[in-house]
Parts: C-alpha cells; sequence; structure tokens
C-alpha cells in the first residue's frame, strides 16, 4: 500500500486527501501532518465568529470540482432556505469541510486509509523512491509521495515596524485579535492595510470597542468592493480574451482591453463584475504571456487595482462596513507610515498621506498588521521550508510569489527539474498560476492532483 504524505490540513490539503480517498481503485495510506489536531480548518475557515463570511456565494464554495453542488447542499441541510446566492459563514465553511473529511474517511474505497498527525515536519529526505517525512517529535514517515499543501504565512514586518516595538502594542499576526477581549478596550486602533483582512479584523474590533475610532492606512487608500445583489449577466460579450490573447502580452494592453470592454457592457446595462466572471478561467493563460518584466510592472502598479474588483466581498459585510465609514468610526487613509514612536498612551504614528510631503501624526492604543499574507518564502521563518531552500529541493519565485511547480503540480527543484516525488498545492501557485487563492481554482487543482496520483498507484500497484 503506498502513503501519500499531505503536509498543511487547510483547505488545499483536505480537498486533496478526500478526492484521493474517494477515488483511488487501490488501497492508499494518506497521511495527513498539521502542525495542530485541528484539521481541515486552516487560516481562513479556522474562525469561530458567525460575523466573518465567505467572500463568494455558496453556490460556488463546493470543495470538490466533480460535485459543484455539494456545499449547497450541506448547507440546505441546516437551513433549507439557504440558496446558490447566499453568502454564509466561514465556520459553516469550516465545519464543511470537517464533515467532508470525515465522510471520506469512513467511505474510504479500496481499503484506502486515512491518518491525521498534529506535529510540524521538520525536513524532507528524498529517498529512491519518495522521500522521508522527519517530523520535529522525532517520528519519521516513508512517503512514495509528498504533497505540500501549506497556506498562507503571517504579514512581513513593514520596513522600520517589527519586533522593537512593545509586542502589546504591535499585532503582527492579524487574527490573533480574534475572539480576544481587547486590551485597549475603547481605544483607537491603526490597521496598516486597507483590503479584506482590514476589513474582517476592522468589523470585529468595531464589535468589541465600538466607542473608538479604527483607522485604515494604505498606500492607495482602495476599499474593499462587493458583490453584486443581482443575478450574473451571462450574456457578456466574448471578444475580450480573444483580442487579450492575440494582442501584446503587455500590462498596458491587458488593462485598455478590460477598460473598453467595460465601458462597452455597461452601454448594455451589463455590471461590470460579470466582465471578471469572464475573465476568471482565463487569467491563468494570461498571467503565463507576461515576462518576468512586465509580471513584475503589473505587482508594482495594478495588482492593487486588480485585487480591489477581483477578490470582493459579501454585500451584507460591505453595507456594515460602509455604514462604519459614514459614521466616522472607521477613518480610511492613503499614506505610508514614516515614524512610530512610544507615548504615553501607547503609539504615536507619523504619517505621509498620499500626495502630500506633510506629515501628520495620529496616537493609537495598538498597530495590527492587515497589509496581507507573505508568499516569499524567502521570508518564511519556517524550519521545512528553510530545509527545502538549503537542500535546493525547491524553487522559489524571485517575485516573491510563491514556489515553481510544473502542469502537473509538481514542484521544481532549483535548478528547475520537476521532483517526481513532491507535489504543492495551495496560494504559492501565484507564481505560476496566478488565480490561485480561491476555492473555484484550487478545488480544480485538487482534482487534478489527486487524478495524477491515482494514476502513479495504480500503475504501481500493477508493476508489482
Amino acid at each position: 500500500m503506498q502513503t501519500i504524505v499531505i503536509i498543511g490540513a487547510g483547505f488545499s490539503g483536505t480537498a486533496t486527501a478526500v478526492q484521493l480517498l474517494r477515488h483511488s481503485p487501490v488501497g492508499l495510506r494518506v497521511v495527513m501532518v498539521n502542525r495542530t489536531a485541528g484539521m481541515a480548518r486552516g487560516i481562513a475557515y479556522g474562525t469561530s465568529s458567525p460575523h466573518h463570511r465567505l467572500n463568494v456565494p455558496a453556490g460556488n464554495m463546493s470543495a470538490l470540482a466533480d460535485d459543484p453542488q455539494d456545499f449547497l447542499r450541506y448547507c440546505q441541510q441546516y437551513d433549507a432556505s439557504i440558496d446558490a446566492a447566499d453568502f454564509v459563514s466561514r465556520k459553516c465553511y469550516g465545519d464543511y469541510l470537517a464533515a467532508l473529511l470525515g465522510s471520506a474517511r469512513e467511505q474510504c474505497r479500496s481499503g484506502s486509509t486515512l491518518t491525521c498527525l498534529a506535529g510540524e515536519a521538520l525536513a524532507l529526505r528524498p529517498r529512491a523512491r519518495g522521500a522521508l517525512v522527519e517530523l520535529a517529535d522525532g517520528r519519521s514517515i516513508e512517503a512514495a509521495h509528498v504533497v505540500l499543501a501549506f497556506g498562507h504565512f503571517a504579514p512581513l514586518d513593514p520596513k522600520g515596524i517589527g519586533t522593537e516595538l512593545d509586542t502589546g502594542r504591535y499585532q503582527r499576526d492579524p487574527w490573533a485579535v480574534e475572539g480576544q477581549a481587547s486590551h485597549f478596550a475603547n481605544q483607537s486602533v491603526l490597521l496598516l492595510g486597507s483590503g479584506l483582512t482590514a476589513m474582517d479584523v476592522a468589523l470585529s474590533l468595531e464589535r468589541q470597542t465600538p466607542h473608538a475610532p479604527i483607522y485604515l492606512l494604505s498606500r492607495r487608500g482602495l476599499l474593499p468592493l462587493p458583490h453584486r445583489t443581482c443575478p450574473v449577466n451571462t450574456h457578456v460579450h466574448d471578444e475580450l480574451i480573444q483580442r487579450m490573447l492575440e494582442g501584446p502580452a503587455t500590462v498596458r494592453c491587458y488593462m485598455r482591453e478590460i477598460r473598453r470592454q467595460v465601458h462597452l457592457e455597461e452601454r448594455d446595462g451589463v455590471n461590470w463584475r460579470d466582465v471578471f466572471v469572464m475573465l476568471r478561467p482565463h487569467t491563468a493563460t494570461l498571467w503565463k504571456r507576461l515576462s518576468v518584466t512586465e509580471r513584475r510592472r503589473f505587482l508594482r502598479h495594478a495588482q492593487a487595482y486588480w485585487d480591489v474588483h477581483r477578490h470582493r466581498v459579501a454585500p451584507s459585510s460591505f453595507q456594515s462596513f460602509q455604514a462604519a465609514v459614514a459614521d466616522g468610526r472607521f477613518e480610511p487613509m492613503a499614506g505610508r507610515i514614516k515614524t512610530v514612536e512610544s507615548c504615553e498612551h501607547g503609539l504615536r504614528i507619523g504619517i505621509q498621506l498620499r500626495g502630500s510631503h506633510r506629515l501628520i501624526h495620529i496616537e493609537v492604543a495598538q498597530l495590527i498588521n492587515c497589509t496581507g499574507p507573505n508568499s516569499d518564502l524567502r521570508h518564511v521563518d519556517d524550519r521545512l521550508i528553510k530545509q527545502l531552500q538549503a537542500d535546493g529541493l525547491i524553487s522559489v519565485d524571485p517575485d516573491g510569489m510563491g514556489l515553481r511547480v510544473d502542469s502537473s503540480l509538481a514542484v521544481k527543484d532549483c535548478e528547475g527539474k520537476s521532483l517526481p516525488w513532491l507535489s504543492y498545492i495551495g496560494p504559492m501557485l501565484k507564481a505560476d498560476y496566478w488565480e490561485a487563492t480561491a476555492v473555484p481554482e484550487l478545488r480544480q487543482h485538487a482534482w487534478q492532483l489527486a487524478r495524477k496520483l491515482v494514476a502513479d498507484a495504480v500503475r504501481s500497484h500493477r508493476m508489482g
């Protein structure tokens, strides 16, 4: 019986394990290794708050690419009124993933088994076939194949901000505040960032301390945009993709064609969101066309605008956020931090507003880093990742977008060679696919990877 070790038990690891257990015609030993005993959750769905909503409607959140209505059926078992357009809680989705994994474990095909281990994977040692997975507690696992399924890492400290600050005043991990009573009740807080994470943290803090201003600072001051409340319009002209694929592979060309299409569709009463829905299946192809120079141009100049239009929020969350902005409870600002000093009641922060050389100063009790997850593996303090880099077993994207894989998700080593025993699935696929952070894309990757691993296992089984 072949052993497949999956390191990471968030969405990507769970979806891959479920597909392996559901579909392998030969017996597999699937071992999931996670730092904590909480399987099938990860950062995104480990929240206990019912107020944190999914950013994708329930009808498009099935973890199974081959069963797109699975999550909706799960929701309707508990509330028949939920329909495909509803945005349910992330806690509910975490419960769904746990239930899905449990069901797959109970109904394993062909004698397959699932073992869930709480522990830290410390190193991978290649063998003639597969690898030895070494755990921090001294255990080791012989694996025919290893799937790296780690997800997001904590944000990087901005320049001039970090461990020298009082840790009680500077919060590096934005999700560490969830579910905890604020130590600075009814005192002002500065959130560094104004995207989806900042919105969630702001709404959580406001429920705990509703009588203090919450500042949201980002370089451009862009705020989250909501999903539509009307149905998706499928009558969108399809010339856009053809024009983008036939035209120059440049950011300027891409942006020009998207704006042109939005203006064209608006004349016909079509929402701009429908243009992004049409783009979604083609973004990986469009990304692969760009040269290294063009990719860097996109990351530097266009990514922030792309993200705010592409990754939208549930309408109810947006309404709550907008109401707090209108009432002055949330104060968005565009600019950057220039100075941070301790003061009597916390931190005195000097901010250079966008388009100005003048500094303004605000005093806050706490600074929380909501700039978004770090995908630059060169700056990740993780023993496994450091070992993989030191031994040349992974190739890190030079622009900090993750790690490099081939078309079958096999990890490329430092020389660009695909390793037959090592795969990756998760948000670090952005380096090669760009769109690799949301369920609709990741479930497809999980299904394709599982099919490849099952085919390899069948071939090995036939060979004796």
